[in-house]
């Protein structure tokens, strides 16, 4: 929870996530009251007709995402389609409560939440270049997964008071408000990625779109991810219209019950985003996100034995902290595989497989309500998930322990002050173009006078500094030195030679610099350093040049 809380000490972390719980709230708050319209206005085949349409025109939007996601400034993207989500849906509202066709009213909530789906994969790809660290990277998953929960929560408690007491016009419009709060609360968002705008054309955008996929279907061979996730998703398509058709024709629990239903789940949620910060550890995603699956599967297949309400309700609750599991642990575990440079790309494939999964379950549902009836569709689909879940285990079992964690140099980059600031993305990108550097002892690894190319930092072994022939100072493990040429652009204004054998970390200048002067605070923190050095030991300007 500490970890939780350095991370929510970023403002534009608190940004992104405050907007997303206001997201959620809207989209589920405008969820159940559509579904609500749709069963009074042409019942379950309406319902479905609105979940598979909003899925499909959504599996089309993250299609597009997959091609521009390393194209365009996330935050930009945010807040726009926020916007656009809540105009949607208070023309929708507006529609409704005009008495204007049942098609129309739901055409244009299914295209506000079509748009839905693209915050989270932009969110979860822009977390790595606000975050430090794999433990906050973790860590900031579970705030965004109690962030949904709230919102999944909230907005159906939302609608169901709202449609307790009105029609569901009015729900329709305050889910619009809340949409409308959530782009005021990203209007001061800054997300400090740089966008790949190398390949432009419809060619690359195609090509994007097709490694994308192919790289997320490759996690976990063959698949493991991709199956699982889309399996998943398939049963929450089909809770849709599931918990529509148990609250108001097998429970008769009438139409406000769909939000009370819904708003078990978000508490379980709430609950499990809370466990799940504690409980989800860098070194244990790949079973966690097994046992989110049964959690997921295994109570609707009990809740099949004999559905009453209040095992309904507990059934909820259980899938609501097994979703919390899930999220918290797949987006995490699909970042780290996929890396900085292609996780855009990736997640925004894990988005399109999740919508795919969520169109096949709206569309399977009404057909499987009418061979088999409601317990058979839950036990089919409930337990075929945990079925698959533990076909699944083992596998992801060897995934956690083949994970690679940060070493120990990572740890040597992190401490110098002018790298510890870097968000995990940009440390990332260092560590892959890191070369390492040996060093037999009397070795003169940079020489006083010579252009500078690189920057070292010490794994291993010792090195002295001198200057004008004069002894300076002894570097050790975890030093550095060859800032100040990179830096200021300069000839070496001094001699390194190893003492004994020594190995680096060596950065190119490009590199170095890149990092460096792209954070303000470790732009800072470098200057800091170099003047610190300059003014123990000035260099000499005797010939009238600047070698500082």
């Amino acid at each position: 929870m500490g970890t939780v809380r350095d991370a929510l000490q970023l403002p534009d972390m608190r940004r992104i996530e405050l907007g997303y719980g206001l997201s959620i709230t809207g989209e589920l708050a405008g969820t159940v009251a559509l579904v609500v319209y749709a069963v009074g206005a042409g019942g379950a085949a309406l319902v479905a007709a609105y979940a598979a349409s909003r899925t499909l025109a959504g599996m089309g939007v993250a299609l597009v995402l997959t091609g521009i996601a390393g194209r365009l400034r996330r935050d930009r993207v945010l807040r726009w389609i926020t916007g656009v989500r809540a105009i949607l849906l208070a023309a929708a509202a507006l529609l409704a409560a005009s008495g204007q066709p049942p098609a129309v009213v739901i055409a244009a909530g299914a295209a506000s939440s079509a748009l839905a789906g693209t915050y989270r994969p932009l969110q979860a790809a822009a977390l790595p270049w606000l975050v430090r660290t794999p433990a906050e990277l973790a860590a900031s998953n579970a705030v965004t997964a109690v962030m949904e929960n709230s919102g999944a929560l909230i907005g159906p408690l939302l609608a169901g008071g709202l449609l307790a007491v009105a029609a569901p016009a009015a729900a329709m419009a305050a889910a619009a408000g809340c949409l409308a709060a959530a782009t005021v609360s990203l209007l001061r968002l800054t997300i400090p990625d740089t966008p790949e705008l190398a390949g432009r054309g419809a060619a690359h955008m195609v090509r994007d779109v097709t490694g994308g996929l192919a790289g997320f279907v490759r996690m976990v061979p063959p698949g493991g991810i991709a199956i699982l996730a889309f399996a998943q998703t398939l049963l929450r398509g089909a809770l849709v219209v599931l918990i529509a058709v148990l609250a108001v024709h097998v429970l008769a629990l009438g139409g406000s019950a769909v939000g009370w239903l819904t708003a078990a789940f978000g508490a379980g949620g709430l609950a499990g985003g809370a466990v799940a910060a504690g409980a989800v550890r860098f070194t244990r995603l790949g079973r966690s996100f097994i046992a989110g699956m049964l959690l997921w599967g295994v109570p609707l297949a009990f809740l099949a034995l004999r559905p009453a309400a209040a095992l309904a309700y507990l059934a909820l609750v259980v899938v609501g902290i097994g979703n919390a599991f899930v999220d918290v642990s797949v987006f995490t575990l699909v970042t780290r595989l996929a890396g900085p440079r292609t996780q855009g790309k990736v997640l925004a494939a894990l988005e399109f497989t999740a919508l795919a999964g969520l169109a096949t379950g709206s569309i399977l549902t009404p057909l499987l309500l009418h061979t088999v009836g409601v317990r058979g569709t839950l036990a089919l689909l409930g337990g075929g998930l945990a079925v698959l879940a533990l076909a699944h285990a083992a596998r992801f079992r060897r995934l956690d322990r083949a994970l690679p964690a940060p070493g120990p140099e990572t740890g040597l980059l992190q401490n110098l002050p002018m790298f510890s600031p870097l968000p995990l993305a940009r440390t990332e990108l260092l560590e892959a173009e890191i070369e390492p550097r040996q060093f037999r002892a009397g070795a003169v690894v940079i020489r006083e006078g010579e252009a500078g190319h690189e920057f070292h930092l010490i794994v291993e072994g010792s090195a002295a500094v001198s200057a004008r022939g004069a002894p300076l100072a002894l570097l050790q493990r975890g030093d550095c030195f060859g800032e100040i040429a990179l830096l200021r652009d300069t000839p070496r204004i001094a001699t390194v030679t190893a003492e004994q054998p020594l190995r680096t970390l060596a950065l190119g200048r490009k590199e170095f610099l890149t990092a460096v002067t792209g954070n303000s605070m470790s732009k800072a923190a470098a200057d800091a350093l170099v003047a610190q050095r300059l003014s123990a030991h000035p260099p000499d300007s005797g010939d009238g040049s600047d070698r500082a």
